[in-house]
């Protein structure tokens, strides 16, 4: 079949980008074609930079402007992963909504997810993450999508509970969004993976590249959201094991400017050299979901922090998989530790394989 894939590309963001390619990646695995729908609605294009759609002040406007002259690298990664790993349509971007209507009739099937597309403060409430511009005749399918907050309005909820009612199968990524759609309809709400996990490390590693600071004993330090606790965290980390502290992100004149030999920056990675940095470190700090993911994948040692931000995902996925024990909290005093993978080895491959599943009746 021809399968459209709602979420949100061309996001500076390589959990968003990584598992917009793993669910196009799975749904090619199950013999079908693929291909991602290239649309941004007008409320994210316009505050696509702001939390929770705050309208910017001309300080954030022009900070942006600086930030895509000084990240000219980083943007130009992303656009050059999207094309060449995925099929999009439309070529050129729309936040039309009678053009999702017309390209609808393209796709045998839509599925929209993963990722926070059902977060109202994200899209504005917009019904087209719900898939209300298919048609009959089209399977819709949601897979793993998240809310990303907890409160939810009656007008919003009224609207989901009609486009969900013409849903061929519903998943959501947390247990808390499932408990919020129990109320809302009546079929059966599939709880699944997280689809960066349906992709099996070893093939993770097979598109990696290559970057100069993933030789040696290093940790990975990869946040969303910024943390002075997780950085003494980090920074404790380092100086009890002597592995050097790679910072992902920051900028050039950072980079230039410290003078730390235990600290360093990669700035402006590609997707591809973000794995690689992730699957070769010694350790990994992080207060992204993604981040934390990739470390469970990849079998690393990682500690993590959970933010406002990723509070109900985070607390999800490591509960699930037996790994409370490595969240951080300010009070924390540790010694460097091993993760106890045992129960992940038992959980996940089964939650992979029903998800994995779910995504194949739902599109069969």
């Amino acid at each position: 079949m021809k399968v459209g894939i709602l979420t949100f590309p061309s996001s500076i963001s390589y959990g968003a980008v990584l598992q917009m390619y793993a669910l196009y990646h799975a749904v090619g695995e199950l013999g079908h074609s693929a291909e991602v729908i290239n649309y941004h609605n007008s409320y994210m294009k316009a505050y696509k930079h702001i939390t929770h759609g705050k309208k910017p002040s001309f300080k954030t406007r022009m900070n942006n402007v600086t930030r895509k002259l000084m990240h000219r690298r980083l943007y130009k990664e992303f656009l050059r992963f999207e094309r060449s790993m995925m099929s999009k349509y439309p070529e050129r971007a729309t936040s039309s909504h009678s053009d999702l209507i017309t390209l609808s009739s393209r796709y045998d099937a839509v599925i929209c997810g993963s990722d926070q597309v059902w977060n109202p403060d994200i899209t504005d409430s917009d019904m087209s993450y719900f898939l209300d511009f298919c048609g009959a005749e089209t399977k819709k399918i949601s897979y793993a999508p998240s809310f990303g907050v907890t409160e939810f309005s009656d007008n919003f909820t009224e609207k989901i509970k009609k486009e969900l009612s013409s849903f061929r199968a519903v998943s959501v990524r947390e247990e808390q969004g499932r408990e919020y759609l129990k109320k809302v309809i009546t079929d059966d709400v599939a709880l699944v993976c997280d689809p960066t996990f349906l992709v099996s490390p070893d093939y993770w590693h097979s598109i990696e590249k290559k970057h100069p600071l993933g030789s040696g004993d290093y940790i990975v330090y990869y946040i969303i959201k910024s943390s002075r606790t997780l950085m003494k965290h980090a920074i404790d980390l380092s100086n009890k094991t002597g592995y050097k502290l790679v910072i992902v992100g920051g900028n050039s004149l950072q980079k230039k400017k410290n003078t730390n030999p235990m600290i360093d920056y990669a700035v402006d990675i590609s997707p591809e050299e973000w794995l690689y940095l992730i699957h070769n470190a010694k350790y990994v700090v992080t207060n992204s979901f993604h981040g934390t993911a990739f470390s469970i994948n990849y079998r690393k040692n990682f500690y993590l922090e959970c933010s406002s931000y990723t509070n109900s995902r985070l607390e999800h996925i490591t509960k699930t998989l037996g790994l409370s024990d490595r969240i951080l909290s300010p009070d924390t005093v540790f010694e460097p530790s091993d993760v106890d993978f045992s129960i992940t080895d038992r959980v996940l491959p089964g939650l992979v394989e029903s998800s994995l599943s779910y995504l194949k009746n739902a599109l069969s």
